[in-house]
Order: structure tokens, then sequence, then C-alpha cells
């Protein structure tokens, strides 16, 4: 009898269990777009996604007769932020509706620069006022609120622009959200002693921490976030040093001469240069970018902005880094911050049409190198222009949307003033350089 209760109890228990996976079905639905970007500038720049993220034009580079070589138009045409995405949605987990995004597009690194790669994919977990995030998504400096301009580098280097791998967590009511995020690079990376590389930070075992906190009240919205980054620049270090040989004397028979008096072996000495590595126990370099920012919207107008105090925030395409501030006698190094402070405005109408709308932005950004606190003894290693004391950027643009067609056109001067720096990477004596940047897009979502 008890055996067949629970035979009874089994084919219940599998039976409910199937039931419910019958009711609860996942939901999917695929979106993106083909996005065609065309740009002319009047100057070489420094850019990144084949010159289509724009950073800052280059300083003036003079060949043997004083021409500027960095004074060249160009114009490029590309299609390879052209985007496939998949959102999932409709099952429970633990009391939660979860969902999940995979997110690609063509403007990977390869060596036809038209690779496929991620840009979010991550899974989340809603409950009535917590959520949870696991995988690769925007950085919450900026993800909460970004420009309304459509050029690809959305406000950067005013602002910080980042995707990153992360756990994070949100509190949320009708008008507070808080968050809480730990971090690990991957596409966007510090600099250091390699060049641009993730294992900075991953070889500091303390992930990027943020935390942020939103108020919002009817149209208007104000957030104050704080990141703190951990990095280990190095991991062992190579000196070259001077190593005494001792070369045996021998005659014309190869057998050792010998002193006459002595008796003892006669040598040559000699010394040589050889290089030995040294693992090294380098101070972390440990910065903190906090960041404060607003937006009011009512009706068809709109306005946000966001100023940002950026140490060593390169990881977050923002123009700063860090120095080696101190070596000592036993190989090891200490490290201090370079700081900027980066801002932006931009204000948005939106105007209908008897077939789609028109949308009007305007985005003003500057940014101010504030160098370093302490005097710089060894390398820099930063994002941008290693000279630059200022930057600003005023960028009017104008959107038409009908359906699913779009097409727009942007006007892009920045102008930076480079200067020579000094021991504190603070500039003096600056120039200014300008570059005209020409931005045209057509895009179609689905």
């Amino acid at each position: 009898m008890k055996k067949r209760l629970f035979i009874v109890s089994l084919l219940a228990i599998f039976t409910l269990g199937a039931f419910a996976q019958e009711k609860e079905k996942p939901s999917f639905k695929f979106y993106g777009f083909v996005r065609n970007y065309a740009c002319y500038d009047t100057r070489e720049s420094l850019t990144s996604n084949s010159e289509q993220f724009y950073y800052m034009p280059k300083d003036i580079k003079l060949d043997a007769n004083g021409n500027d070589l960095n004074a060249q138009d160009n114009i490029m045409l590309l299609s390879i932020t052209t985007r496939l995405g998949l959102n999932v949605s409709g099952l429970s987990f633990l009391g939660s509706k979860t969902s999940a995004k995979i997110e690609a597009d063509f403007a990977g690194f390869g060596t036809s620069n038209t690779v496929l790669r991620i840009r979010q994919a991550y899974a989340k977990m809603d409950w009535e006022h917590s959520k949870v995030l696991v995988g690769q998504a925007w950085h919450p400096a900026m993800g909460d609120m970004m420009p309304d301009v459509f050029s690809l580098e959305t406000g950067a280097p005013f602002t910080p622009f980042s995707r990153t791998p992360q756990v994070r967590y949100d509190y949320e009511t009708k008008n507070v959200k808080l968050t809480a995020t730990a971090l690990y690079q991957f596409q966007y990376t510090s600099y250091g002693p390699d060049g641009a590389s993730f294992n900075y930070a991953r070889n500091a075992i303390v992930p990027e921490m943020y935390f942020q906190g939103i108020i919002k009240s009817g149209g208007f919205m104000m957030g104050l976030g704080v990141d703190v980054l951990t990095l280990k620049p190095r991991q062992s270090y190579t000196v070259t040093e001077k190593e005494t040989i001792y070369t045996a004397i021998v005659d014309k028979n190869g057998q050792p001469v010998h002193d006459p008096i002595t008796d003892e072996e006669m040598y040559v000495k000699s010394e040589k240069d050889v290089t030995k590595t040294y693992k090294c126990n380098d101070q972390l370099m440990v910065s903190v970018t906090p960041t404060l920012f607003a937006s009011y919207k009512k009706g068809n107008w709109g306005v946000k902005g966001r100023i940002t105090y950026a140490q060593n925030a390169a990881h977050m395409s923002m123009i700063s880094g860090y120095a080696v501030t101190e070596k000592q006698e036993n190989g090891n190094w200490k490290y201090s911050s370079i700081n900027s402070i980066g801002g932006w405005v931009d204000a948005t109408y939106k105007q209908p049409l008897k077939t789609g709308y028109l949308t009007f932005c305007c985005f003003a950004g500057y940014t101010k190198n504030l160098g370093c606190m302490n005097e710089i003894v060894g390398d820099i290693y930063m994002r941008g222009e290693k000279n630059m004391d200022y930057m600003w950027r005023v960028a009017p643009s104008i959107l038409y949307t009908h359906n699913a067609m779009q097409i727009g056109i942007e006007y892009n001067p920045t102008t930076v003033g480079y200067g020579k720096p000094d021991n504190q990477y603070r500039m003096y004596n600056p120039h200014t350089v300008t570059n005209h940047r020409i931005c045209a897009m057509l895009k179609y979502n689905f």
C-alpha cells in the first residue's frame, strides 16, 4: 500500500511539473537595425571603430617644410554598426520574472573590421522592487542617462561610455532607484605598461565597484554615482645589472697559466650586462570617479546634463589615466591618478509632422585636464593625446523619423587646446586645433 502511494505521489509531482512547464513558455522578440554612417573630417583625429567613434583632433605635426601633416581631409561610409538583438522573457525563477538579452553588431576587431562582436549579453531577475542583472551590459555610470545625439560616441569623451561584464543589483520604487554593481573589464579597458588590457584590473582581484542613487519626480530626474577602480599595473620588472666574469688564462696548449710566485691559476677579470627579472609588489592604483547627472522633460522638450570628475577613467572612454610618481630602491613603484573634469548638456525638441517627426538636438561638451596631485617621475598611462589641456564641442543635429526609417545629419566641430606639460602633467601655453566633422546617418529599424 505504501509503495503504491509513493508511486502515485511521484506521478502526481511529475504531472504537475510537466503542466507547469507547458503553461510557462518563454517569448522571443528579435530587433535591430541596418545603420550606415558617412563622416567627413577636415583633420586627422583620434578615433576607433574604423573612425566612426570620435574622440579628438590630433595636434599639429610639421614636416621638413613646415606643413602640418595632420591637416588632411578624409571621408568614409560604413555599415559595421548594423545591430542584431534578441530579447527573451516569460519564465519565473525564485518568485521573480526573468529575462535575457543578446545583442551584437559587426564592429569587432579583425583583419576586415567586420567581425561580429557581443554588445550586450545578460540574464535578469525582476521582483517587485529588486532587480538582479548578471552579464555584459551598459556601464551603470552612463546607462541610466545618455545624450540624445545619434553619433556613435554618444557624448564621449565628455561622459562615461562603456559596456562591461557585471553583477548589478537595483532597488527601485516609484521615485527612487538605488544601484550597487561589481564590474569586470573586457572590451573597454584601462591602460598600463603593456598598453590597453583588462589584465591590470583582473590581477588586482578587487572588482570595480559602482554605487548610484536616482530620484524622480514628474518629468525631473537627478542622480549621483561613484565609481571605484583598483588596478595592479605590473607583475614583475626587468633590470640590467653588472656581473663580474673571471676567465682563466690558458697557454697555447689550453692549460691554465699559474702565477710564478703563488702558483695560483691566473684569471682575467671583466664585467658584462645581465638582464634579470624580479617579481614586484607595487602599490595598487585606486581611483574614485564621482558623477552627477539630471534631466527634465516636458511635452516635446527635453534637457539633460552630466558632470564627471574622472580619476583614471580611461576604461570608460574618458580622457584620464595615471602615472608613476615614485620609484623605490627595492624596484617597486607607486602611482597617482591623472585627473580631469568633463561635462555635457543637450537640449532636444520633437516636432510632429504629417508623416513622421523631426528631432532637433544641440549637444555641448567640455573637458579639462587637471593633472596629477604628485610629481611624475616615470611613465604616463592614459587615454587621449598626452599633451591635451582642454577640449570642447558643440554639435547640433537634426533627425527625421518616419515608420522604420531614420535619416539625419550632424555638425560636430571639436576644438582641443594642446600645450606643454610640467612635472605634474598640467599644461601651459596651449594652442588650439579644430576638426570639423559632418556626419550623416541612414537607419532602418526592425
